[in-house]
């Protein structure tokens, strides 16, 4: 249910355009909550050698030429001087192909019920899509209830 009081062709365009920017903005907000829990889940996930791999997991931000807001969950490139690059692609892809590591296996016991392992951004995803749905429509009628 959408509540206006408004009267006038002028004045109707207006608070649509005004709710149209609001639903904008909590899009937005949504969004990078919705990344920062993908980026804490992927991590909880990824397997442990020397914690580059979980370190190098994060959000890249970046607006396309249109404004539109574009969040990546990335992990990779340079920690600690360390190109983890390749290893990020090959522990995310191929991990059921090595045995875990003693930082994998005592990771996997402090957390009883979680995989640690391979595809661990792509479930991490695949978890927050699970919930995305029903919270995005929740601040839509937020902003125009």
């Amino acid at each position: 249910m959408i509540k206006m009081t408004v009267t006038g062709a002028d004045a109707v365009k207006l608070e649509l355009r005004n709710i149209a920017d609001r639903v904008t903005d909590a899009a937005r907000a949504r969004m990078k909550r919705s990344a920062d829990r993908m980026v804490k889940e992927a991590q909880l996930n990824a397997p442990v050698d020397e914690h580059n791999l979980e370190e190098s997991i994060r959000i890249e931000k970046d607006y396309a030429a249109d404004g539109r807001l574009e969040i990546d969950v990335i992990a990779g490139g340079m920690v600690g001087g360390v190109d983890v690059d390749d290893y990020a692609a090959e522990m995310h892809e191929n991990y059921e192909s090595y045995a875990p590591g003693e930082g994998t296996i005592e990771k996997r016991l402090a957390n009883p019920g979680r995989y640690v392992g391979g595809k661990f951004l792509e479930r991490a995803a695949e978890a927050e899509n699970e919930k995305l749905p029903a919270e995005i429509r929740s601040d839509i009628d937020k902003v125009i209830g």
